[in-house]
């Protein structure tokens, strides 16, 4: 079922809508950890900002959460959105957000979602810098964004506002000076955003979109086509997981165990950075360690260059690894074990990658309710498989039955409403469920049927691109590269002929 919420204005126009399908909300429960959104999308006739919700799934290509139209661009307006994604979600809030540089977009979710690492796009920031600054700024502007240490770029900082003779009158500076810990890769560091630094997750789907949508599209029209945008992302992601799940990456015969390891563990896309990883590790070699109770700390350092060093501390449990850190945070910001890392193993001469070091969002059963067989069938025909198969099966003809009538209905839902409250029918702990496409239905609170909604008042939002999108329903007229006539090409036009 889909869950949707809307507002209306006070001539019930429409002024708000939200929604996600129970696809997208089982995606947004195994990668929901890191949100793109923005609201630069403007395809319908109306002019009404369209705002979807993206993530990257484990193959490592856009997932969509959900989308939102709005009438405005306020603060109340956005607040009002990021509720709506938390009730959709079951208030499971994303640790990281990365959205444009919008001050409503902003301050509400500093209002909504407080404790979700906010960064802003780096994107953004550079077509700002072309707007907001002089020529010979953007070089010395750019290493602010770049520079990783932050006594650095402090330092940077004070020599870029002398050098250029920076004064308070320049607010859009001083704005970004005192947003420099959401965008300064000296602030950002260590935090945890999947490696990505700007929304180009949302960038890619706004291609996509307008691949196949038009700006005269209506807004019923405008969510078909964005079904079908949807079904043919979701189409291949079904390939990548059965071509995953039937086939293991390609490593040499000459492969290091962690390489074999990591090629059965990984799905392709994230195999390929372990494996740049893993080739980068033979750079480094431990050089010390030193043992505390059950913490060892490994001291490593680069061969062709002994003066690069870092320590690695590791965490024993009956001689079993429990857990390894290293300064660089590559394994807690990316999920991808980095090469100090593999470095240390290589050293304890460890023959697979240890479970700590495994993060399931890049693994093949990132979202399986039933885990898969490389070699044989699908999934396994486990008895959990056989309960779910009789009840859904029974469950699809009695539903429908009852449907029929308002009483039975108000039956059947009373009873799974008991049911799901009883202790022990969710005795396999909620946090260790993960989901799989055969899991299609999701919990909706249906709205009351209110007055119709009318259309929405058609807008001049901020930001609204001035050159048109040709649609993708309309032909190309060509025009003649010599005389400028529509309908021919130069090989074909009179006046070049002559």
């Amino acid at each position: 079922m889909e869950f949707f919420e809307y507002e209306m204005n006070d001539v019930s126009s429409l002024t708000r809508l939200f929604w996600s399908d129970p696809q997208s909300r089982i995606d947004y429960e195994a990668f929901g950890d890191v949100v793109v959104f923005d609201s630069t999308y403007r395809v319908n006739k109306y002019n009404l900002p369209f705002i979807p919700f993206v993530g990257v799934n484990h193959h490592g290509s856009t997932v969509i959460f959900a989308c939102a139209i709005v009438a405005d661009e306020k603060t109340s307006t956005y607040e009002w959105i990021l509720r709506q994604f938390l009730n959709c979600m079951g208030q499971k809030h994303p640790k990281s957000l990365i959205t444009d540089g919008d001050n409503a977009m902003r301050r509400a979710i500093t209002s909504v979602m407080p404790n979700s690492d906010h960064r802003l796009c780096t994107w953004h920031i550079e077509q700002n810098m072309g707007r907001h600054l002089h020529q010979d700024m953007i070089a010395d502007f750019r290493v602010l964004v770049m520079h990783p240490l932050i006594q650095m770029s402090r330092r940077k900082w004070d020599e870029f506002k002398f050098n250029h003779k920076v004064s308070e009158d320049n607010k859009w500076l001083m704005r970004m000076y005192n947003l420099r810990k959401k965008w300064a890769a000296a602030y950002t560091k260590g935090r945890f955003f999947l490696g990505m630094k700007s929304n180009q997750r949302s960038e890619s789907l706004n291609s996509k979109l307008h691949r196949y949508l038009d700006r005269k599209l209506t807004l019923v029209l405008l969510v078909e086509h964005y079904e079908h945008c949807l079904s043919r992302m979701r189409h291949r992601e079904a390939k990548l997981d059965a071509k995953s799940s039937q086939s293991v990456s390609f490593t040499a015969s000459d492969a290091s165990e962690f390489e074999k390891d990591a090629s059965h563990v990984f799905t392709p896309a994230a195999f390929k950075k372990v494996k740049l990883e893993i080739c980068k590790s033979m750079d480094w070699e431990v050089i010390d360690s030193i043992e505390e109770d059950s913490l060892v700390r490994y001291v490593i350092s680069r061969k062709e260059n002994s003066e690069k060093m870092k320590i690695l501390s590791c965490t024993y449990v009956d001689s079993s690894l429990q857990s390894i850190t290293c300064p660089c945070q590559k394994l807690e910001c990316e999920c991808i074990p980095c090469d100090h890392i593999f470095a240390v193993l290589h050293f304890l001469k460890a023959d697979a990658i240890p479970l700590c070091c495994i993060m399931r969002r890049w693994t093949m059963k990132a979202k399986n309710a039933f885990y898969s067989d490389r070699y044989g069938e699908t999934y396994h025909w486990s008895d959990q498989m056989e309960r779910y198969r009789k009840l859904r099966s029974v469950g699809n003809e009695v539903l429908f039955r009852c449907s029929m009538t308002e009483e039975n209905t108000d039956k059947v839902l009373s009873m799974l409403v008991n049911l799901e409250l009883d202790e022990t029918c969710g005795s396999v702990g909620n946090e260790e469920l993960q989901y799989s496409h055969v899991l299609a239905q999701s919990k909706r609170t249906d709205i009351e049927r209110s007055a119709t909604v009318h259309d929405p008042d058609q807008i001049m939002p901020k930001g609204a691109p001035t050159k048109r999108i040709r649609g993708f329903m309309e032909k190309r007229v060509i025009h003649c590269g010599y005389c400028h006539a529509p309908g021919h090409t130069i090989r074909s036009c009179p006046l070049y002929l002559r």
